[in-house]
């Protein structure tokens, strides 16, 4: 597959997470299937758990990159311990909970950089897309807007030198202007131009939107799995990205 040079750009930006496969196998064929199409394969905690850090050898052997998506959220000397592992592991970029404070964010960076190989992009989870207002306001008892919660959380984490945030298209709006040119935002709870996002994401944009609205990376599941023509529905992403690079 040929892709002109603003596909190739929107490539780089997708990444897919690899849930709800149960074998090794199955991984492996995931990856050769999608990696024309997909820069970035996101190993959550379902597939670390359930294949270890063999799987991060597979995608690096595809010729795709890896998004560790294992959510850091301990205290700051745990976490300065598993960011020299997802480092020395070669990672592209992991993450952590924004939430766990300052410290522990700064903890991270310092553990990542003491693997002294490549230096991987570091984020940090603002407000989890599945996550609303009444549910902030009601069920976590905290006050206020998720784009307030979500600011203040972007903003701690550049303040702690890390690389950008997760959070949802929907809030690009509200921080973007507010922190510095090259923060990184990456987005879930895309859905395709002609294919739904997964039930559980509460806010959602299309492809093309997102980029449109600033996203840096995309990451974009169900409306590519759940494609009868897996392939077909990742180039769709990509042209519908590209009109807006």
């Amino acid at each position: 597959m040929e892709l002109n040079e603003k596909e190739k750009l929107a490539r780089s930006m997708v990444c897919l997470p690899l849930d709800g496969l149960n074998t090794i196998e199955e991984v492996k064929a995931r990856v050769e299937e999608l990696s024309p199409v997909v820069g970035l394969f996101k190993i959550g905690k379902e597939s670390f758990t359930r294949f270890g850090p063999e799987i991060v050898k597979i995608i690096q052997d595809g010729g795709a990159e890896v998004f560790l998506d294992l959510k850091y959220h301990d205290i700051p000397n745990t976490v300065k311990g598993a960011a020299k592992a997802a480092a020395e592991l070669g990672a592209y970029m992991f993450n952590v909970h924004a939430s766990g404070g300052l410290s522990m964010m700064e903890a991270a960076v310092e553990g990542a950089k003491s693997a002294g190989g490549r230096m991987p992009k570091i984020i940090a989870v603002t407000v989890l897309t599945s996550i609303d207002k009444e549910i902030m306001n009601n069920e976590i008892k905290i006050i206020g807007d998720v784009e307030e919660q979500v600011l203040n959380l972007a903003q701690l984490t550049q303040k702690a030198g890390l690389d950008g945030v997760v959070c949802s298209a929907a809030d690009l709006y509200a921080i973007k202007d507010k922190l510095p040119d090259g923060f990184m935002f990456v987005t879930p709870g895309i859905k395709g131009p002609n294919t739904a996002a997964g039930a559980d994401q509460k806010r959602v944009f299309t492809p093309g939107n997102a980029v449109q609205d600033g996203s840096s990376v995309l990451v974009i599941g169900r409306a590519i799995t759940g494609a009868e023509d897996k392939v077909k529905a990742g180039l769709e992403v990509l042209q519908d990205m590209a009109k807006n690079l």
